[in-house]
């Protein structure tokens, strides 16, 4: 008997410590985006889960608290989450995709301040890297941004030395680089240039778009989860994924006026931090809210599966770069979602 009941409290302990909050962390991605409207509006609540947002201020910093235990879901980009799997296979999986921009829409600009930089076409940076010159280029280094730049400059025959890439998980870091004229070249996503082309300030440079390149060649983001929350809880993760979709629907739906009013203060905090609307004077204030309207909303994608190509193209790529020591079979990174 005492056997039994000391079995039956260990059991409900176990119970308690599952039934705790999803602790979810976010980058400053489109991909976020469902994620937070989905929590702004009572979405996951009413789906009976209940989300413990962790603010962590960079890539990294995310990548090192899902490996000490202290994150349970996270949106990555898919080069960082192939990282992620790699140094805790037994705990990092994909679950779906969070993101994928639209496949013909021009989603990532490769930006020069040509008052600086004295660049003003794709050829002439392609003519300069011919010639040997070090133009440095800012992006985040073991990122897909890195994976479609290496990638684009293969297609065109141009051979891009590794320590000509500099950057910051920070992408708004990357941005006031190429704005102060530190790098010849910078490379962002949406919503990032759009906001950077639009927001003025007296003695701002010209900023350039040399190339556009479209959502198609890039990866998705994906929503890495812990698999022992997978195993243990996939009632909690099936009605997190229904919260998700529900999101995405309304995010779909609704009009632009809706999404902008309810996500204005989210965003602000999630792609621009240290943006003080509040304390910010008329005229920057107004400068700031001009930029961010300008903000494109795109259509996001129901949350589903991986595709095996891409993740194959991208797995290559990082054992080529020395980032990974060996590839990862999709079949042990992806999980089916539950429900």
């Amino acid at each position: 008997m005492r056997t039994l009941i000391v079995l039956a409290v260990i059991a409900a302990w176990s119970l308690v410590s599952l039934a705790g909050p999803l602790r979810v962390s976010l980058p400053p991605a489109l991909g976020a985006v469902p994620i937070v409207m989905g929590e702004v509006w009572g979405l996951f609540e009413e789906e009976g889960v209940e989300i413990e947002m962790i603010p962590l201020p960079s890539q990294r910093d995310r990548m090192l608290a899902f490996q000490a235990g202290q994150v349970d879901v996270m949106v990555s980009d898919l080069t960082a989450a192939l990282l992620l799997v790699a140094s805790v296979p037994r705990e990092a999986a994909l679950l779906v995709v969070a993101y994928a921009p639209q496949a013909e829409a021009d989603h990532l600009a490769i930006l020069t301040p040509a008052t600086f930089s004295r660049i003003e076409t794709w050829g002439d940076l392609l003519t300069r890297l011919r010639n040997g010159q070090r133009l440095q280029i800012a992006l985040p280094r073991q990122s897909d941004l890195e994976f479609v730049m290496d990638t684009v400059f293969q297609e065109e025959g141009v051979a891009v030395p590794s320590d000509l890439y500099i950057g910051q998980d920070n992408l708004l870091t990357n941005a006031s680089w190429v704005l102060l004229g530190m790098v010849a070249v910078g490379v962002l996503p949406q919503p990032y240039v759009d906001y950077v082309v639009t927001f003025g300030y007296p003695g701002k440079p010209e900023l350039v778009a040399l190339r556009w390149i479209p959502g198609e060649s890039l990866p998705p983001e994906v929503i890495v989860v812990r698999r022992s929350v997978v195993e243990r809880e996939p009632e909690l993760v099936a009605a997190f994924l229904r919260g998700l979709r529900r999101a995405v629907s309304r995010l779909n739906d609704a009009a632009r006026d809706e999404v902008v009013a309810d996500a204005l203060p989210v965003a602000v905090d999630l792609f621009f931090p240290g943006v003080e609307l509040e304390q910010a004077d008329p005229e920057t204030r107004a400068e700031i809210e001009a930029a961010i309207a300008a903000i494109g909303i795109p259509v996001f994608p129901e949350p589903g599966p991986l595709d095996r190509e891409i993740y194959d193209r991208v797995m290559t790529w990082a054992v080529g770069k020395k980032y990974l020591r060996l590839p990862i079979p999709y079949e042990s990174v992806v999980v089916p979602p539950p429900g």
